[in-house]
């Protein structure tokens, strides 16, 4: 019943939102298609999707603009709460804190002019249409889309299930035709971390230990606490376990009870998370910002996922060792302590593969 309500709620949403889409053509007039980019590219607007891992799956084309265009002008107009990443990020020159204080925003928007505009999201959004009309830029660029008609003079062609990393480098080849991406890992922006975390993390290096990560942000996409009991008495390796401070509780339960799960302090944010991540053999995770943190690290994963087929294609593990253990149902609990037990065998021998050459 919760999932009919839910389905029927998404619907009557996507019926509101094709109104809207439609209103704002008839208002302002369908841009003109401009098939080649004259340049000249001094400054350009990301306009940011609104999650963590979102941001995260960004900072390739980050790094690949500067080193096409040493010179341009990156800025990035944030949809959601993830300024402060961006922020830390070496490469990105302004950021545009939307929901913090829209008037402000729209004070500091207005003056500017750029010459190119990227609405990195590969589906309609409302709100992302309308900033992307908004902002006075020379080309709009956008993803094909059938709702996207009109709203861009570009719309780049790549196939829906191609990896958001990929697919979010696709404006390079628009700009620098006959350019090659040799690089799309992510990374983290380098941020100061406590010395009890950095101890933590060179422990688990020499330890060869694993990491685990109880936290999804949603009930639905987590694991719980009996299940990864049973998972880590199973594990012959030494432990370390993150958590989010709604589950610190079950940290320090599967810290206290089992003599292979090593007691650390709770991480405090993304990049004390990496520390520990970067010095892991492996993390087992329901929550995909921590997969796409393993990606920047090269780090191995066995990810835990929901019964939703298109959101593992297209934020999956990318260019890492992997198990993806899909759940029969909405909810990652379903997943049985038997099957992650044979990921983590699988995974595991595939390193020792790895490592033996």
């Amino acid at each position: 019943m919760k999932k009919e309500h839910r389905e029927k709620r998404r619907k009557q949403r996507a019926r509101r939102r094709d109104v809207l889409l439609k209103s704002m053509l008839a208002v302002m007039r369908p841009l003109p298609e401009i098939k080649k980019f004259e340049g000249p590219l001094n400054k350009i607007a990301i306009l940011a999707q609104e999650k963590l891992g979102d941001a995260i799956l960004l900072t390739p084309l980050f790094r690949e603009l500067k080193k096409l265009a040493p010179r341009v002008e990156i800025h990035v107009i944030c949809l959601g709460l993830n300024a402060a990443f961006f922020e830390n990020d070496p490469h990105v020159d302004r950021v545009y804190s939307v929901k913090t204080d829209y008037p402000a925003y729209f004070r500091a928007i207005r003056p500017q002019s750029f010459d190119v505009l990227f609405n990195t999201k590969d589906h309609p959004s409302f709100n992302f249409l309308l900033h992307t009309r908004l902002i006075q830029a020379r080309y709009r660029v956008g993803i094909q889309h059938p709702m996207h008609g009109g709203f861009f003079n570009v719309m780049l062609d790549w196939p829906f299930h191609t990896p958001i990393v990929e697919k979010n480098c696709a404006i390079l080849s628009y700009l620098f035709p006959g350019c090659r991406v040799e690089d799309y890992r992510p990374y983290l922006p380098p941020q100061p971390v406590r010395e009890a975390i950095r101890e933590a993390g060179s422990a688990l290096r020499e330890r060869n230990g694993l990491l685990v990560n109880l936290s999804a942000g949603e009930a639905e996409r987590e694991w719980p606490p009996e299940k990864w009991m049973a998972l880590l008495k199973k594990i012959n390796r030494p432990v370390m376990v993150l958590a989010m401070p709604g589950r610190y509780g079950d940290k320090r339960l599967l810290e206290d009870a089992l003599p292979n799960v090593v007691r650390t302090e709770p991480t405090q944010n993304i990049y004390e998370a990496g520390e520990l991540i970067k010095n892991a053999r492996m993390i087992i995770t329901p929550d995909t910002s921590l997969i796409h943190v393993a990606s920047c690290y090269n780090i191995p994963v066995v990810g835990l996922y929901r019964a939703d087929v298109e959101h593992l294609r297209r934020f999956g593990p990318y260019a890492v060792l992997a198990e993806q253990l899909i759940s029969s149902t909405p909810y990652v609990r379903d997943i049985g302590v038997d099957e992650a037990y044979r990921a983590w065998q699988r995974l595991e021998s595939a390193i020792s593969g790895r490592e033996a050459g």
